[in-house]
């Protein structure tokens, strides 16, 4: 092969967690793989282009077993090896077992997920784990400033970030705890002030409020704000019954803020108990109580668990938790050039780093354009989400999304 390998990720969307893991991958892997980053909807969308990618890469990674659903009606012999990342099970769907019919390779954040798909799995799919990683650059403790996300000067302070939607599936999120464990500190912590981060928390605001119970929501919070926001947290407070990472738990850990979680994805794996963090078994409020009660009164304690915290998480770099993704690209490649040689593509996919930044860019818009359409922001509110999604202002990049998006390019 005289050209680079090429494959083609499929993030769920280009700018949230799963789509900043791609890039991730990307920055990592870029020099040895060509890698040609296009969101499902994108693909969903131009059904041709899929096709062009299906024909000209030597192997996929859908970053989400929703996007194997793009491959259910395909030939599985005209189809290059397939990678799937499954993150988490809430209750087991025809996507996960699409992806265990589709997948040459599954990859997973934990061993516990491992186990868990192994045991679905058909013989001999290998299952790799991937830990989660964080951005230590970005991530890091930022200055509290007074006033900010809400919060009243003086006070002992813990948050939540998570859109009020993403409990939907099946309550993975635990809110009906986080909202219990809120109300029973509340009334030993007179101090206690609760952040909401995240759209769609303005009935559970009320009613905490109503309460007596000094809380603010930030709404929708940009991807900007989110260090300073865990810098100006006392306790990070997680909740959740099903997770893959939780990423919220890395970002936390990575601000110095002490986290309180239920044991979730990868948090048995990165918090010993009163030294980095405090872990408690789904659905104890008990527990997740007197933790968050513990860190009030001591917050010489609180602050060493934040600095630990840090410098647990500062082995887990995007760079170094991605290596083990080589040898399974290594293998999917290598099993494509057995079995046939790939077509050299349109010119076009000699710059994947333009496909990457103009699929982005055209997942923005196809995002902005539906929620104005339905009303459920303004014109003023979309320019100003295209602009956080695509993470730059650039006016030729918008354009070319758009062509993308239109089918007028690529």
């Amino acid at each position: 092969m005289t050209r680079k390998p090429r494959i083609l990720l499929i993030p769920n969307v280009a700018w949230w967690i799963i789509g900043e893991m791609g890039k991730q991958i990307v920055a990592r892997f870029g020099e040895k793989y060509d890698f040609y980053f296009v969101p499902e909807g994108l693909l969903e969308r131009r059904p041709e282009l899929l096709h062009t990618f299906i024909s000209s890469v030597d192997a996929i990674h859908c970053l989400n077993e929703s996007s194997i659903e793009l491959f259910r009606n395909l030939d599985q012999l005209t189809l290059p090896p397939i990678a799937t990342w499954i993150h988490h099970v809430t209750s087991w769907s025809p996507q996960h077992q699409l992806a265990m019919e589709k997948s040459a390779a599954l990859t997973v954040c934990t061993a516990s997920w491992k186990q868990y798909l192994a045991d679905r799995a058909p013989a001999g799919l290998p299952i790799t784990i991937i830990p989660h990683g964080v951005d230590l650059g970005f991530f890091r403790r930022r200055g509290r400033k007074p006033g900010s996300f809400g919060i009243p000067s003086g006070r002992f302070v813990a948050g939540f970030i998570g859109a009020k939607g993403s409990d939907a599936d099946g309550g993975r999120k635990g809110t009906d705890v986080l909202l219990d464990v809120v109300r029973k500190a509340a009334a030993q912590l007179p101090n206690l002030h609760v952040v909401l981060a995240g759209p769609g928390w303005e009935s559970e605001l009320e009613g905490l409020r109503k309460l007596g119970i000094s809380a603010s929501a930030t709404g929708y919070i940009r991807k900007a704000d989110l260090p300073a926001l865990y810098s100006a947290l006392d306790v990070y407070l997680l909740t959740s019954r099903v997770e893959g990472g939780p990423c919220t738990v890395f970002e936390a850990m990575a601000c110095e803020t002490a986290v309180v979680s239920t044991r979730v994805g990868a948090v048995p794996e990165l918090i010993v108990d009163g030294i980095n963090g405090y872990s408690a078994e789904i659905d104890d409020v008990e527990s997740l109580l007197e933790s968050i009660v513990a860190i009030e009164r001591s917050p010489e304690a609180g602050r060493e668990i934040g600095m630990k915290a840090r410098e647990t998480v500062s082995k887990l770099p995007w760079s170094a938790v991605l290596g083990p993704l080589e040898s399974v690209y290594d293998s999917l490649i290598e099993s494509r050039i057995k079995s046939g040689v790939t077509e050299r593509g349109p010119a076009w996919m000699t710059n994947p780093e333009e496909i990457l930044r103009t699929s982005s860019a055209a997942d923005a818009w196809g995002t902005v354009i539906v929620r104005v359409r339905k009303r459920a922001i303004g014109p003023v509110q979309g320019i100003k989400l295209l602009f956080e999604m695509t993470d730059r202002k650039s006016v030729p990049d918008l354009i070319k999304g758009l062509a993308m998006l239109r089918g007028l390019t690529y």
